[in-house]
């Protein structure tokens, strides 16, 4: 075996061991929670006149062994069945594509392009995609429709001199925190106002400027690494990772040139404008919403088949390239299916409500200031079984906002809460699957990124907590 292919196995290998570790443990500890945790459902129930949620204790229903061990292949039955198959699509197209334009000598001819253009611009350019990018998040509530950027922005990172982190986190970061700091997010905010029966976006006083600190943290986090990283490469937790990638930023033959790059480039912008068509059209139309990722997945395989016949590679190698790319990151599918099945056994195992339940009857007890804060932990604990921000909306808001009533917490700040508990945490827990698959395109191993990104997601926490204090202060309203 040539000693690249070989170096290029043992760097994925080590990105995904911590990742397969950390949730097979994962996978177990749902399973035996099962056994544990007494099975429960809430049930709408009609009492004077309006419709509450009553939790009930219903027929134990412990998962058998052989279904934990199968968990990952089971959750293809699940719900979630059809959205983790297009994922799954999803992440092997995009692998397709992007050895296309790899392979062909596309991406390293662009990349040559852009780093001589922004050489002496590079901090301004960090800082003015990470703005963009955080609107998109916060404004749009657009999160994995730009996650095929990875792709582009981390070998885009690794040639201005940076490292894979930095360009995995120079989308993420600010997607993810611009989403969790939203001022108008149709899918998690606009999802649990309705809920929670407030006005549409209302409440924004409060909200600009948590989106406003949460912009200067993260950007300053992210340039102050990145001066580090100019300083001291080899204080890069993926230094000797991208060590070893950069060679495969060139192409196959040295030797090759793309004589119409013009043309190339030109295919490929039309292709990032229907990517921006399909993502800003979402939120206001939900059909073209529903097919965002099939869409997505149909513009990237369209962009990298497509610029590899017009840069001349030919169909035979065009292919071949294609279905390489696809077998490599083929690797990812086993993570994906794994991050699944923690929520999957939870929910077979019918305990979600009743963890839940008891969250309730615990902040019952504690006063508006206290209840609010446990209430943002409550949100974090439960995004780490149910990722789905909408679907976190639809289970817990009714719940929790009569219980807020109850204890003096205004339903803003119970909406304030779920936004922010929700929303930060998936930047950080490994059931994340969208996280995983990042992680896995940018080939960074899930303890690096989680020792990376502590810092900063602990100086946003204690931005969080403060924001809820002040609105019970203030009866945010």
């Amino acid at each position: 075996m040539p000693e690249n292919k070989a170096n290029q196995i043992r760097i994925y290998l080590k990105v995904m061991a911590s990742s397969f570790i950390i949730l097979g443990l994962l996978v177990v500890g749902a399973g035996v929670a099962t056994h544990v945790i007494p099975a429960g459902q809430y049930a709408d129930e009609v009492r004077d006149g309006k419709t509450v949620k009553v939790y009930r204790q219903v027929d134990p229903a412990p998962v058998p062994v052989w279904k934990i061990v199968l968990a990952p292949i089971l959750s293809l039955t699940g719900k979630n069945g059809p959205k983790i198959i297009v994922l799954l699509l999803f992440i092997v197209f995009i692998g397709g594509s992007f050895s296309v334009m790899l392979k062909a000598g596309i991406i390293p001819e662009i990349l040559n392009r852009l780093t001589r253009i922004f050489a002496d611009q590079q901090t301004t350019l960090l800082v003015v995609t990470s703005i963009i990018f955080a609107l998109l998040g916060s404004c749009l509530g657009i999160l994995e429709e730009l996650l095929p950027l990875v792709v582009i922005m981390v070998p885009f990172a690794l040639r201005m001199g940076w490292d894979s982190v930095t360009g995995f986190a120079s989308v993420m970061l600010p997607l993810g925190f611009g989403f969790a700091s939203a001022m108008f997010n149709p899918f998690t905010l606009g999802t649990a106002q309705r809920l929670a029966d407030l006005p549409l976006f209302s409440g924004l006083f409060l909200r600009v400027p948590l989106f406003l600190i949460t912009v200067v943290v993260a950007t300053l986090y992210l340039v102050r690494y990145v001066r580090k990283i100019e300083k001291d490469p080899a204080s890069s937790p993926t230094h000797a990772m991208d060590e070893q990638v950069r060679p495969f930023l060139a192409p196959e033959k040295s030797n090759e040139s793309i004589h119409n790059l013009t043309a190339v480039i030109i295919y490929i912008l039309i292709c990032f404008a229907a990517l921006a068509a399909v993502v800003a059209g979402g939120p206001v139309v939900p059909l073209l919403q529903d097919l965002a990722f099939p869409l997505i997945m149909l513009i990237f395989l369209c962009m990298g088949i497509g610029s590899g016949l017009i840069a001349g590679a030919g169909g035979k190698r065009v292919f071949q390239y294609f279905f390489r790319g696809m077998g490599d990151f083929a690797g990812a599918i086993p993570i994906i299916l794994m991050a699944f099945s923690v929520g999957y056994l939870i929910d077979i195992g019918r305990v979600m409500d009743t963890i839940l339940f008891y969250l309730a009857q615990k902040m019952a007890g504690m006063g508006p200031h206290g209840g609010a804060v446990a209430l943002y932990f409550a949100q974090m604990m439960i995004n780490f079984f149910i990722p789905s921000g909408s679907g976190q909306a639809a289970l817990t808001i009714p719940i929790l906002a009569p219980l807020g009533d109850l204890i003096g917490i205004s339903r803003q700040t119970v909406v304030l809460a779920f936004q922010m508990g929700d929303g930060f945490s998936n930047m950080i827990w490994p059931t994340n699957a969208l996280l995983l698959i990042g992680l896995g395109l940018a080939r960074i191993t899930y303890k690096d990124w989680f020792r990376w990104i502590l810092p900063v997601q602990l100086v946003l926490m204690g931005v969080c907590i403060a924001f809820l204090l002040i609105a019970v202060s203030i009866g945010y309203a």
